[in-house]
């Protein structure tokens, strides 16, 4: 039995997208033979996260923390400044540096106990963010000599932050450490092609052959989406937050246009989670209040059941996260209900869409285009293709990863091994 140590700052119960990428793979991995050895965050009560009790719990999890979490309780002056500090310093690896060390002595512990019962090397994955477990992962791979894979669901330094998120020299010290951890890595998996594409941009030195794509990926449902109405009032349910540099204002204009030629089919977008202050002033200004529902967030089995029951399910993506395909729309894939995404034209998200038949992607300055997609659909013309849904399921996902993690056990790269790649 292979062995397999993955060191992911969050895990299950935790319901972050970190958590829930190899909670999935981890289940997939056990069932594939390996002998998956977790190593993670204790817990993350300083924040406010709730626990997903659906996720799975697989493999063998060594949970570990930090004497001291950052940032501090800003409940002083001086903690606040003190915070103020650490934060420019760290500001290239994340708040959660002082955990990096702990995962270490664990991850070291855990395979030198493997390794003293007779079992066989094995390999570190290391998933980011945090960029601290690309950290351990790697002084846990070169201590112990077993094979690196770096595993992306955001980049890293190959991405230009916005500079309030990280400045010209935070980025540069970024760009020194993974360019060390790169070096030293047997493979690296990056979600989507999109972020391969930058990543070697950045790292010209990495081979690229051992660069691979293997996205995020959803569990079938347990039964097939309900028929919707065909009358009545047309649901748009958009499910997590708002965040910076996305809006469903362009969805609300729409729907607030086609009221007249649509009386008996309003249009409603019913959104789980906060709605940021400036989304808020802006769906005012509009006087599109009437289009909009706001709910708090639910449970993911009853989020889920009405992602089943919605007409569409809609996802937007940013102008600085062009890269990524939000974790929303592999269960929007589970749900089996037609996916609208609203995104700059070279979104990562409109290929994920437009290769998966899962839905339709529209620019989202394009108010005409919008409106026509939702039209097209209370005609009936919105005909979705068959979905190709199939390839993005976490087992079919784990066995692409098997290829991955058995080319970097052998002394060199197997010549009929191919780049693995689920288009997204």
């Amino acid at each position: 039995m292979s062995t397999l140590l993955i060191i992911s700052y969050w895990y299950a119960p935790n319901p972050a997208v970190g958590a829930k990428r190899f909670s999935f793979l981890a289940r997939e991995f056990t069932r594939l033979g390996y002998d998956v050895h977790v190593i993670t965050h204790q817990s993350h009560e300083w924040t406010d996260w709730k626990t997903d009790s659906t996720l799975p719990l697989a493999g063998t999890v060594h949970r570990c923390t930090e004497r001291v979490k950052l940032p501090l309780a800003a409940t002083s002056t001086w903690r606040r400044a003190l915070n103020a500090v650490l934060r420019r310093l760290l500001a290239p690896i994340g708040w959660e540096a002082l955990w990096s060390g702990v995962a270490v002595r664990q991850g070291l512990e855990v395979a030198r106990r493997l390794e003293s019962a007779g079992v066989a090397p094995g390999v570190v994955i290391a998933t980011s963010p945090s960029h601290s477990a690309l950290i351990a992962g790697e002084r846990i791979s070169r201590q112990l000599g077993w094979p690196l894979i770096l595993d992306y669901r955001d980049p890293w330094s190959a991405h230009d932050w916005p500079r309030w998120r990280r400045s010209a020299l935070a980025q540069w010290v970024s760009r020194r450490i993974e360019s060390r951890l790169v070096r030293r890595s047997a493979a690296r998996v990056l979600n989507t092609p999109a972020m391969r594409d930058a990543f070697e941009a950045c790292f010209r030195h990495a081979d690229r052959s051992r660069n691979f794509v293997i996205p995020n990926g959803f569990e079938a449902a347990a039964s097939a989406a309900p028929a919707v109405p065909d009358e009545g009032p047309v649901d748009i349910v958009h499910a997590g937050e708002i965040f910076q540099g996305r809006s469903l204002v362009p969805v609300l204009r729409a729907a607030a246009r086609l009221r007249t030629r649509f009386p008996a089919r309003p249009i409603r977008v019913i959104t789980y989670g906060s709605l940021p202050a400036n989304e808020l002033a802006s769906i005012r200004a509009e006087n599109l209040e009437d289009f909009l529902e706001v709910h708090a967030r639910v449970s993911f089995n009853e989020l889920f059941g009405r992602l089943q029951r919605a007409h569409l399910l809609l996802a937007v993506v940013g102008e600085h996260m062009l890269y990524s395909t939000p974790y929303k729309v592999y269960d929007y894939m589970a749900a089996g209900r037609p996916i609208l995404g609203i995104a700059p034209r070279d979104a990562a998200l409109c290929d994920l869409l437009a290769d998966s038949g899962a839905g339709r992607c529209i620019d989202r300055n394009d108010d005409g285009a919008i409106e026509q997609a939702l039209e097209q659909y209370l005609r009936g013309d919105w005909t979705a293709a068959p979905a190709r849904v199939e390839r993005f399921r976490w087992e079919n996902l784990a066995l692409q990863y098997r290829q991955v993690i058995e080319s970097t056990r052998a002394p060199s790269p197997a010549a009929s091994l191919t780049k693995t790649e689920a288009p997204t």
